[in-house]
């Protein structure tokens, strides 16, 4: 019996011997079914001889067919790195959509793209368009946990890339599960920022097109709320996304959540506001600091061209100089506490331009209203 059971395992070593022998000789259509026949051979040798037979596939058809039988046989480690391995980069796509596009119809191909997300950056990323593609619930619901569970480093690259690809699937629908997940991010110290960014590629309107107002409401009102369960460094960093993407009004209601201190009565802000006359008088450079206290009423997000106006018509006071136009216009960064403040503000800048060779003058105007 040892002996019958030692020529049968040489028989059928010989016969996957010579099925390995027959990969240089394989037309492109050809390569999928013999590499399926050698999986049933040896699964072993089949795993080690992937590349071989990948070579000879050549043609986008006979890629996809083959990666495919090798997904559908479980051998999954040379399949996974198989894209990187196809010189033509559009062909490389051409093979992770077709992969994806029948995840329906291949049981195994949602647990081979979910394996994917176990490898490099790079080599995930390739298998975007299989993503892409894949309609089958099973492996979205997968992304959805990932995405609900940011890794908590500041950027993590694989992790961005799924979380657009969910936005991408998802679109509008991805804001809410987005929105937990900064917050999440907010608070372990994960890709905070970036995903911010996610959440405006989930409702990005098509080229040339404009956000429908419902996805810009919905955009907003989600990063407010993550403003309002994040700390100040998050608060700011949404409110800089919004007056970034236009919604000034939306960014001005987070500031009491920035300066809470810094509310005055009737929830308006205190702000430093000065012109500055500069020029050169008789040889001497002189500037006059004309500076006053600016109430808002919380509703500008960026005072500055509103200020402009006003802060240029005050009376000059340099006479027969030659004069620097138009006349610099600066104000606070943040809101002040008290408007006592916009006096020590205006000394600060004063010495600034004396540092420049200046001989200044601080000048107080009427206060004034937004």
């Amino acid at each position: 019996m040892l002996i019958a059971l030692v020529s049968y395992f040489s028989l059928a070593h010989a016969a996957c011997d010579a099925q390995v022998s027959a990969i240089a000789t394989l037309a492109p259509e050809a390569t999928a079914p013999a590499y399926k026949a050698l999986m049933a051979c040896d699964a072993k040798i089949a795993e080690s001889k992937f590349l071989n037979f990948l070579e000879r596939a050549k043609d986008v058809d006979a890629v996809t067919e083959l990666v495919q039988v090798a997904i559908d046989g479980s051998v999954w480690s040379p399949a996974w790195t198989s894209l990187s391995k196809i010189p033509d980069y559009d062909a490389r796509d051409e093979v992770a959509g077709n992969i994806g596009g029948t995840c329906g119809e291949h049981p195994k191909t949602v647990t081979f793209l979910q394996g994917a997300y176990t490898l490099r950056d790079v080599e995930f990323k390739q298998w975007g368009d299989a993503y892409e593609a894949c309609t089958d619930s099973k492996l979205w619901d997968w992304v959805e946990g990932k995405v609900k569970s940011p890794p908590p480093k500041e950027f993590d690259e694989k992790y961005i890339g799924v979380a657009n690809l969910y936005a991408k699937h998802q679109k509008n629908a991805a804001i809410p599960v987005l929105s937990g997940a900064a917050i999440t991010a907010a608070g372990n110290g994960g890709p905070f920022t970036s995903l911010l960014e996610v959440m405006r590629n989930a409702v990005a309107p098509g080229l040339g097109q404009n956000m429908s107002p419902d996805d810009q409401k919905l955009l907003e009102a989600a990063l407010v709320d993550i403003a309002q369960h994040t700390g100040v460094d998050q608060a700011r960093a949404v409110a800089n996304e919004l007056a970034n993407s236009g919604a000034e009004a939306a960014a001005a209601s987070l500031l009491p959540t920035l300066y809470p201190d810094r509310v005055q009565a009737g929830g308006k802000f205190l702000y430093g506001t000065a012109s500055v006359e500069a020029g050169t008088c008789s040889g001497k450079k002189s500037a006059v600091i004309h500076y006053s206290t600016l109430t808002e009423g919380g509703t500008h997000w960026s005072i500055l061209s509103d200020i402009e106006a006003p802060l240029r018509a005050v009376k000059a006071k340099l006479k027969g100089c030659t004069m620097e136009t138009p006349w610099p216009v600066i104000h606070t960064e943040e809101p002040l506490k008290s408007s006592g403040d916009s006096e020590d503000w205006a000394d600060a800048r004063a010495k600034e331009w004396e540092s420049k060779g200046y001989e200044v003058k601080v000048q107080k105007e009427k206060d004034f209203s937004l």
